[in-house]
């Protein structure tokens, strides 16, 4: 188990505020409850959904998007965002298969990551939030392995 106290006292700030878009319920409640121990989590299943809480918490810290959602191409809505210069959109992680097109959707500003690749959700996370608490990352990654078993 993680002991999180500790890390949240050490700072009188609130966790990072993840917004995480998937159309898939059985994918956002396992990256819900991965990540939640260390972020604040909101969830949305499609790019609608994800504008409305963009307009309720603007406060947002950073995007983990599925690019195949219902709506829209999760790419698409993170370049929208980010064309309106919405703070997030620098911190945004879309998850999408290898196409040809990869390398130049990753160099146009997101970071692609294969779903399922949930160490590196965590490392970019970490390079991002975590960088100072690297005990920390190692025992979110630990507890997701825990879940996935």
């Amino acid at each position: 188990m993680i002991n999180l106290d500790r890390a949240r006292n050490a700072s009188s700030r609130p966790p990072p505020l993840l917004l995480l878009v998937d159309s898939s319920l059985t994918s956002r409640h396992f990256m819900w409850r991965a990540l939640s121990r260390a972020f604040g989590v909101i969830e949305a299943g499609s790019a609608g959904a994800a504008r409305h809480w963009i307009t309720l918490r603007p406060d947002v810290d950073a995007l983990i998007v599925q690019d195949e959602l219902p709506d829209e191409r999760g790419l698409e809505l993170v370049r929208e965002l980010a064309a309106a210069h919405y703070p997030a959109a620098a911190r945004s992680i879309v998850l999408a298969r290898r196409s040809p097109d990869w390398m130049a959707a990753a160099q146009a500003g997101p970071t692609l990551v294969e779903p399922g690749d949930f160490r590196t959700v965590l490392a970019k996370l970490a390079s991002w939030f975590l960088a100072p608490d690297s005990t920390l990352a190692k025992s979110l990654l630990g507890e997701a392995e825990r879940l996935r078993a």
